[in-house]
Formats: C-alpha cells, structure tokens, sequence
C-alpha cells in the first residue's frame, strides 16, 4: 500500500469513500507518534500555565481547558510510549526512540499540579504501578535501538531517561505525601525545636509606621510567618494530636493582638500552603533531593541537546529533527522554570530554616543571599502591581475571596433563560465584607471566653442558640428554639426567608445601618448558596428534599399573588414583591408548608423587635461559624482546589484563636 504524506491528503478531486478512509489510515500510520507527541507536549504546557487558577477560581472556562488536559495529559503520553514500541520498521526509529524519555518527563508533570483533586492522591498505589509498567515500557522502546545509536547519542538518551524517570518518581512520592495519613504520621515526627529555628531568621514586627500601602510586602512579612505557623494549619486539617510549640503560638498572639486583619492574611497564606501540600509538588520539590533533582535537570538537557545538535541529526527527516528541538527546548525552559520558581519560593526559606546543614543555613539566611534573590523577585512583584497587572505574583498565593449568592425568593420570582436553565439559578459572588471579618472574630473570642468551644476546638452548641440567649439577656428580645430547626438546614431555609421579608419591611434604613444591612444580606445569601450549591460544606446529612419542598410551595405562593393581583408595587423586585406579600396578605396558618410558616411568624416578631438588624446579624454569624467548625476537614480540603470558601478560613480562624487562648503563658515574639 502506498503512503501518503500530509501534503497529499488536500487533494481537490473526489475520492471513493474506501479510497479515502485508506489514506487517512496511511496518514495516521505515518504521522501518529508525531502527532501525539506534540499533543502531549501541549497538554503540558496547559497544565504549567493553567493550575494555578484553581486556587483562586471555582468555575470557568479555563478550569474546563485545565481539566481537560490533566484527563487526557497521561494517557495521551501513554498512548504515545506504546505507539513508538511498535515502530520497528520504520528508518527513522532512532531519532523516534529519543522521544521515550521526552514522554515520561510529560507523565511527570509540571510542579504545580500533581492531583486535579483530593481523591487523586489516594490513587497513588495505582501510579505507583503506572510507574513501573510505563518505565519499562519506555526502557524496552529506548534499548531497542539505543545499540544503533553511537555512543554520544546513546548517552544524551540516557540523561534524559534518568531524569524522566527521577521526575516520575517524584510525582508518585508528592500523591502518597499528600495523603491525610502520612501528613499525620509526617507531623507526629517532627522536630518542633528545629522547626522553631525560623524565629532566628525573621523580624519580629512590621515596619515602622507600617505597610503603606504596600501589598507586596505586607503579604512577604505575613508570608513567611504562615511558613513559621503552618503547622496549626496542617494539624488542624488532618486531626493531628501534635502540639504546635510555643513559638508558633506566640506568633499568632502578636498577630491577634496587634493587628487583626493580619490574622486573615496569615489565614489565607497557610491556607494556600496547604494547597501546596495536597495539590502540588511542594511536599517531595523543597527537599535536598528535590533540589538536586531541578538543578542537574536543565543541565541534562542542555547536555542532551548538544549532543543531538552534532551527532544525532543524520539520516533524519526534517519534520522528526524539528519536532526533537521543540521537545528539547521546550523541556529547558520548563525545567528553568522549576528550578528558578524553587529558588524563591518561600517555601525554600522553611527548608533553609529546618535543614540540618548549618553551612548551608549560614550562607543562605545568616548572609542573606536567598533573601537577596527573594527581593529581587519581590521588586519585579511592586512592578507588577504598580502598573496594575492582575499579575501571576500578587494573586497566585491568594484564594478567590469572594462569597457565593443564592436567593430563594429571586430564586421563585425568576423566569431563567435557556441557557441559565441548562446550567441552573446563580448570582454573581461577591466579596466579602471588612464588617463581616470583624463581627465573625468578635463573636468566636466571645464563644471562646464563654467555655463554648471544647479543648478539641469544637463549637458546643448548637446553631444561633448562643446568640438567641445573648439577645434575650441583654434586650430581653425571647426567640422560641423552634425557629432554629430540628436541623441545621431547615433552620437555614426558615431564616433566609424571613431575613428577605424583614428587609424588605425596612423602607427608611439609617445611614449608619445600610452596609449592615447589606452584610446581613450577602451572609444570608451565602449561607442558602452553600446549602444548595456547596452541600458538602454543612455538616450533617445534605437535606435537598427540604428545600425542594419549601421552594415548590414559594413558587405556588408566587403564582397564586400574581393569579390574585396581589402585587402591591410594580416597582419593586419581583422577590421584593413576594416578601411583601408573605408579610402583608398571607398568615402562617394559611400556607401549607411549615418552614414557610415559621419564616412568616418569624419575620413578623422581627419586624416588631427592636435591634432586629443586629440579633439577625449575629444569629447568621453563629451560623456560620458552627457551619465551618462542624464541616468536615476533607470538604475544607477539597475547596482548596475551587478558589477555597470563606468558612474553611472561619473555620482555621477559629482554631487559631483557641491555640491561642489555651496558651495563654505564651509570650508572644516581642516580648
């Protein structure tokens, strides 16, 4: 049979279907490794530039690109690895058998991305195997023809299989690190002393006259303290009894006691720490093997290339000589690219404090040379957000920030697109309000104070009864328990719906009460938003058939005012219109569904209460925080990797905050 070169598959005239289908089956016999080795060199490329996205956003169309190619990444290289061990006719199989190692680097992956998600590192038995059986695969392909080779083409081969290999090694090592079991075991044997020694190597307070403004170094000074604490964030993610060490405590007392809105920073740094740890490389990278394995590798394919350049081109077709200096180059800039991003991590800096090395401690931190190269990357950082570059710098240690929005009255009110039909009701998350961060701090230092949370960190009681007992105490304002739910999820449903009728009753809200209000609002929406959309963040059993029912009898409510012109003011919002009328034409007694019934009589008795607003406020706060504390570690850890949700940071917030109240004979580091 004839064979076909990619010139002469646009031939114009009309081709038999047979005839067709033949050379297309020629072409793809000739051109399939090449096309698959440079399919697979794409999926890599995606993965380096696209997985950091993940930390800071939950869904979008580059999440589906990144996902796409994490899917097909291996199994495209492992396509690719049994394709070439077939190619034993073809001339050009020694220059084919170079792409071998090439392949098993692309099954390495980038460093930024080892597991798409938290089941994936428990599968690391399974790449284990893969491990094997593709290396052996890859050793028969490159010692097949690796004897016709020469003996300097043979030895670029053979560097660049080493680090293929080692690389692979690596990734397998970083899934098993980033099971919760050997995170534990890992922290039960470490040295806290030795850990500790990063007291020696940073200043113990900002800057004179603070920051100002800024972000950079704000974020660097609080970066390498989350370094120094991250053990508080590791123990509390994976249930560890380890005690985290005075000095750890008192840095997170120097924090709380001086400036609170660093505590939410530092929150935010260990978090993405621990996403380093369960999604990344960063376990097995920032290691003395590690490092060395990032410095010989560009140097192996320097190396490698140089070999191929003077005596591996012979005899080659210029398409396979092209495609072999695409994979060599770029295969050093990823490798540069690894080995630069290693050097000025932070995470560097924790090897550097912990490493038993002292000469190479004393030459790094004590003269100052890693930090040097850390400000040099800092200053290209102040460059970045000067001329206000979204900048892969300043965001990519940051989590999303923002609070996901679920109405269920706007929700009934509502005729979706198409479009919104087919991928379901949502609102635009919005960010989270300074307020919100300070009442939620206040409220569990006062949890805390009030013997409401155990020696384990455990909330004690159960949602808003704290903040019912408070309000009754100090306003004498009686809230019946009914109102809270037999379940966390009724009682959610019972007060977002009374929240939207009480505010819309209030029509001449003080200046001074509009940004509460709007707080009070976006709590209310998050807290429905996490119960419909995030039901794996609310402890307990998820209770759809609950909401279901009461969304069903607000949809027939809605129908049955339009039916009846009950709309008292076409201005307003349609959902605005629905709580009117649940407030105004509508009893308790009169609808069916008994959520609805408490969300109506509730409504009312606020609305008749004095400092509604505030006891509203609170009562949604202690929701929140019972919601994060009671979650369970996995579904915290599983939101890392969708742009992190704002209870697992309440919920870290939380831990703190006792760490640091069952210390109290910690000094902190200025004193």
């Amino acid at each position: 049979m004839t064979k076909f070169g990619p010139d002469q598959l646009g031939d114009t005239h009309i081709l038999e279907p047979r005839v067709a289908a033949e050379r297309l089956l020629d072409f793809w016999n000739g051109w399939a490794t090449q096309i698959l080795v440079i399919l697979s060199l794409t999926h890599q490329v995606i993965l380096l530039f696209f997985s950091g996205i993940r930390r800071r956003q939950g869904r979008s169309p580059k999440r589906l690109l990144l996902w796409l190619a994490y899917q097909l990444a291996d199994s495209t290289a492992m396509y690719a690895l049994g394709n070439l061990s077939l190619r034993s006719t073809l001339r050009h199989n020694r220059l084919i058998a170079f792409w071998a190692p090439f392949l098993l680097l692309h099954l390495a992956g980038p460093d930024n991305i080892t597991a798409y998600s938290l089941e994936d590192n428990k599968l690391w038995k399974r790449h284990l195997l893969t491990l094997v059986v593709q290396v052996l695969g890859a050793g028969y392909v490159v010692y097949k023809h690796i004897a016709s080779s020469g003996i300097l083409f043979s030895l670029g081969t053979t560097l660049m299989s080493a680090v293929a290999v080692a690389k692979f090694c690596e990734k397998t090592w970083a899934l098993r690190c980033a099971d919760f079991t050997i995170i534990r075991e890992s922290l039960e044997a470490e040295n806290t002393e030795q850990q500790g020694k990063c007291r020696l190597y940073l200043e113990d307070e900002p800057p004179q006259g603070g920051f100002k403004g800024k972000v950079v170094d704000k974020e660097e000074f609080l970066m390498l303290r989350a370094h120094a604490v991250f053990r508080v964030c590791k123990s509390a993610m994976v249930d560890s009894s380890k005690n985290p060490g005075n000095y750890v405590v008192g840095i997170l007392k120097y924090l709380k006691e001086n400036e609170m809105g660093y505590m939410w920073t530092l929150v935010e740094m260990e978090l993405s720490l621990m996403y380093d740890v369960l999604y990344t490389k960063a376990p097995v990278l920032h290691t003395l093997p590690g490092y060395c394995i990032r410095v010989v590798s560009p140097l192996a394919v320097v190396a490698s290339l140089l070999l191929f350049l003077f005596y591996g081109r012979e005899g080659n077709r210029r398409t396979d000589i092209a495609i072999t200096y695409i994979l060599l180059g770029s295969a050093f800039l990823m490798e540069m690219t690894s080995l630069l991003s290693a050097l000025w991590s932070t995470w560097t800096f924790s090897f550097l404090c912990a490493t038993q090395w002292s000469g190479l401690r004393h030459a790094a931190l004590c003269l100052e040379r890693w930090h040097k190269l850390r400000r040099m990357v800092l200053s290209l950082r102040r460059l970045a957000h000067s001329i206000r570059i979204t900048g892969f710098f300043r965001l990519s240690r940051r989590w999303s920030g923002t609070m996901g929005q679920y109405n269920m009255l706007e929700m009934c009110t509502t005729r979706p697109g198409r479009l919104a039909g087919i991928l379901g009701y949502s609102m635009p998350a919005v960010g989270v309000p300074d307020g919100l961060k300070y009442l939620v701090v206040d409220y569990i230092q006062h949890m805390i104070k009030s013997g409401y949370v155990n020696t384990l960190g455990m909330v004690r009681k159960n949602w808003g009864t704290e903040a019912l007992k408070r309000w009754k105490e100090s306003s004498n304002i009686t809230i019946k328990d009914k109102f809270l739910g037999a379940e966390l999820h009724e009682g959610i449903i019972i007060w977002h719906i009374a929240t939207d009728i009480f505010l819309s009753r209030r029509h001449n809200t003080k200046a001074k009460d509009k940004q509460r209000v709007k707080e009070v609002q976006i709590l209310s929406n998050y807290m429905m938003f996490l119960l419909v959309k995030q039901p794996d963040m609310l402890p307990g059993l998820p209770q759809n058939k609950l909401y279901q029912w009461t969304k069903r009898s607000l949809a027939t409510q809605w129908n049955e005012i339009i039916s009846n012109g009950l709309i008292s003011d076409s201005g307003l919002q349609p959902s605005e219109n629905l709580a009117s009328a649940l407030y105004k034409e509508l009893s308790e007694r009169s609808v069916q569904n008994y959520r609805l019934q408490l969300a109506i009589e509730l409504a009312k008795i606020l609305v008749s209460t004095d400092y509604a607003l505030d006891l509203v406020y609170e009562v949604w706060a202690d929701f929140l925080i019972y919601t994060a504390n009671r979650c369970s570690r996995e579904s915290h850890a599983k939101k890392l990797n969708s742009g992190g949700e704002f209870t697992t940071l309440v919920w870290l917030m939380t831990d703190h905050l006792h760490q640091v109240s069952s210390n109290r004979h910690v000094y902190a580091p200025s004193e």
